[in-house]
């Protein structure tokens, strides 16, 4: 069995970093073995392409958002690296992901700023 490395991932990038960056962000940190973080960077790679591919929808403009199996494969991939990452997170990065809901799929999606105004 490989022992489990400390990794930071940076959702902007895509990056799995053994050292947190010095960005805003330190990153969701995350034990991970190599083949586990093989397996992240495997899906941040397949998220690249399903978001270039609503890039190119994106320029039809008749076509709606949730029509589209583009949106929709992009979707899936974020909550696959997302719910890898809470498997893979320690306890401060299964808070975040648990606050911003982005695994619980019948909880409508609201920035907590807008739901404020209501």
């Amino acid at each position: 069995m490989d022992k489990k490395l400390s990794y930071y991932v940076d959702m902007r990038s895509g990056d799995i970093l053994e050292e947190p960056s010095f960005e805003e962000s330190a990153g969701l940190h995350i034990l991970a073995t190599p083949e586990e973080r093989t397996e992240l960077q495997k899906c941040f790679d397949d998220n690249y392409d399903d978001d270039v591919a609503t890039f190119f929808r994106s320029h039809i403009p008749f076509k709606q958002y949730h029509d589209d199996p583009q949106d929709a494969s992009y979707d899936r991939s974020m909550q696959k690296i997302y719910a890898m990452i809470y498997k893979l997170g320690d306890a401060e990065t299964k808070a975040h992901i648990q606050k911003i809901g982005v695994l619980d799929e019948h909880k409508p999606h609201v920035r907590d700023d807008i739901e404020n105004l209501k």
